[in-house]
């Protein structure tokens, strides 16, 4: 029998954080970074059952192993899981990571994905004149500074002149176009969430 001691005691417990699925968490990571159940074998030392296996929730795994594969995804354990809303060790992402991407003639595009958060750092650089050739979206927003002349933002069939110094945020999933009307160069830096 209870008593009213036990009762309230049982009471003011602090509810459990949720546990957070591992196999979920790791099969979205691999999606992400476009890699095979084999690739990520290959890159863990771990074998290709044993990765799908915990996948789909079939297999426990140890925190040795939980730590090789966060390393193939280049995140700290408590990052991986969401138990930390910083990271406990800082996550350099070298120049060699750089993504290049054509968005047009004189149009120098190049993003880095940021380990770990779900956000990518983008540089872009117009020479007098240039524009994306083409309108974008993708998921998330935009942050868009820019660092260095004036760039307009063409959205939503609107258009909004900025210069340097000039910060924007809008949902990237509406088409948006940047292009430099000016006869010298410009510059931004944009955050990104979401994946482009």
């Amino acid at each position: 029998m209870a008593t009213q001691r036990s009762i309230t005691a049982a009471k003011k417990k602090k509810p459990q954080p949720e546990i957070p699925n591992v196999g979920a968490i790791l099969e979205r990571l691999r999606s992400q970074h476009g890699m095979s159940v084999r690739d990520l074998a290959k890159k863990s030392g771990l074998s290709v059952s044993f990765i799908h296996a915990v996948e789909r929730g079939d297999s426990d795994i140890s925190l040795g192993r939980l730590a090789r594969l966060a390393e193939v995804f280049e995140y700290d354990l408590g990052s991986l899981l969401g138990y930390t809303s910083r990271l406990s060790r800082p996550n350099f992402v070298g120049q060699e990571s750089r993504k290049r991407i054509h968005r047009g003639k004189g149009v120098e595009y190049e993003a880095l994905h940021l380990p770990g958060i779900d956000l990518d750092f983008v540089v872009v650089k117009f020479a007098p004149g240039a524009s994306f050739k083409d309108a974008i979206t993708h998921e998330g927003l935009d942050v868009v500074y820019v660092s260095e002349g004036e760039i307009c933002l063409e959205l939503n069939d609107a258009e909004y002149e900025m210069s340097a110094g000039d910060c924007c945020v809008f949902s990237a999933a509406f088409p948006h176009r940047l292009r430099n009307d000016a006869k010298r160069a410009a510059s931004i830096i944009s955050v990104t969430t979401g994946r482009m």
